[in-house]
């Protein structure tokens, strides 16, 4: 969302090395109805919106033509900055038919009063700039501009909802926008979720660059989640893109979220062979074979410490054998199969985040990380 800044996403899989292994992986995509109109108080589950910034062009009417139904217009930044495009980027949602929204980038880490006063100056500004009583005001707590996000997931969550609260007593919806990597590492996320149900607004890519539908088949499955960041290329137009997986609304008391609904299930590929465990981390003498299919129930679930996806009832796999362990090249890695040849596949840039499975190979004397079914590259590529 920062575009000037290295904003901490979740890539969560290579679609290059997807295509090229000869693993199959159905597309599962949510319908989205183009063709609704959408009143700017009400916008219907599974619709697309945008998020913009100073960045963009004060003209959103280029995205409320490609199909897009609400904008989330960054309005403020710590205590002291603005964004001057922010009163007619509003205006032009508006005029746009689309549903206007703000979010603020946070700067207060895990510093409870600091979060009250940037809450108080983020909906102040949004006032200023137009935003209706009643609309969303999400908090953006990620990496970048000298936000910490290392002061601890308790006290980070407690600063988070103490921003929340001040935007609730305003008359606004609070939301909660970050990526699932800090969400869930970073943040106490069940404390926030437990405070404003329903109020994520999760960033994860399936890869970067130009999406124009999401593939559900990497959304990050967790709890809570109102809104999903799946691209910062939406349809080539240069700006992030979302999907509503709830229905949003302006309109009643701003002290409603979303409504309660039941956990997103996802169809999940396990990566390298599982046990099954139970909710206390016992196995419970359930296998389940490399590459089959799985059906996750909502996100991550931590058992002594290790995170674990719930796949049936009392039924859960560890969560790196289906996401991989997330490692960043240093050099440029040429991908091999099982006996050490090179493949077909093309090089993988340094620079990348590629997923791993399982534990270190060794083929011919030399060690490899396996990144797919049969393609393999060397450990020392990596960081």
């Amino acid at each position: 969302m920062q575009k000037k800044t290295n904003k901490l996403l979740s890539v969560l899989a290579c679609a290059g090395i997807l295509a090229t292994a000869g693993v199959t992986t159905s597309e599962v995509y949510f319908s989205v109805n183009q063709a609704d109109s959408v009143k700017a108080a009400t916008v219907k589950a599974r619709s697309y919106g945008i998020d913009v910034s100073s960045y963009q062009s004060s003209s959103l009417a280029s995205s409320a033509k490609a199909g897009s139904k609400f904008a989330i217009v960054k309005v403020s930044e710590g205590t002291s900055y603005k964004n001057p495009k922010a009163s007619a980027q509003i205006a032009s949602a508006k005029a746009s038919g689309m549903m206007p929204m703000a979010y603020h980038f946070a700067l207060f880490g895990a510093n409870s009063s600091s979060a009250v006063a940037e809450a108080n100056y983020a909906v102040a500004t949004a006032k200023a700039y137009g935003l209706p009583k009643g609309s969303y005001i999400a908090c953006d707590w990620e990496t970048g501009d000298g936000n910490n996000v290392n002061g601890g997931r308790d006290a980070s969550a407690n600063a988070i909802i103490a921003f929340m609260k001040q935007v609730k007593a305003s008359g606004h919806k609070p939301l909660l926008y970050s990526g699932a990597s800090l969400l869930n590492n970073n943040i106490n996320t069940t404390k926030v979720t437990n405070a404003f149900p329903n109020s994520l607004w999760v960033a994860s890519y399936a890869h970067m660059g130009r999406i124009d539908t999401p593939n559900f088949n990497y959304f990050p499955s967790m709890n809570g989640v109102a809104i999903w960041q799946f691209t910062d290329n939406w349809r080539g137009l240069n700006v992030d893109g979302n999907i509503s997986l709830l229905p949003l609304s302006t309109s009643g008391s701003a002290s409603s979220q979303a409504p309660s609904t039941k956990s997103v299930s996802t169809k999940k590929t396990v990566m390298t062979k599982s046990y099954g465990y139970d909710k206390n981390g016992n196995r419970n003498g359930k296998v389940y074979k490399a590459y089959k299919k799985v059906k996750v129930y909502g996100g991550a679930v931590l058992i002594n410490n290790v995170s674990y996806y719930r796949v049936g009832s009392n039924s859960y796999i560890k969560l790196a054998n289906v996401d991989g362990v997330k490692r960043t090249l240093k050099n440029t890695a040429y991908v091999h199969d099982s006996t050490g040849k090179l493949t077909s596949s093309p090089a993988i840039s340094a620079g990348s985040t590629v997923p791993t499975y399982g534990k270190v190979k060794t083929i011919n004397n030399q060690s490899y990380y396996r990144i797919n079914k049969n393609r393999y590259v060397l450990v020392s590529d990596f960081n």
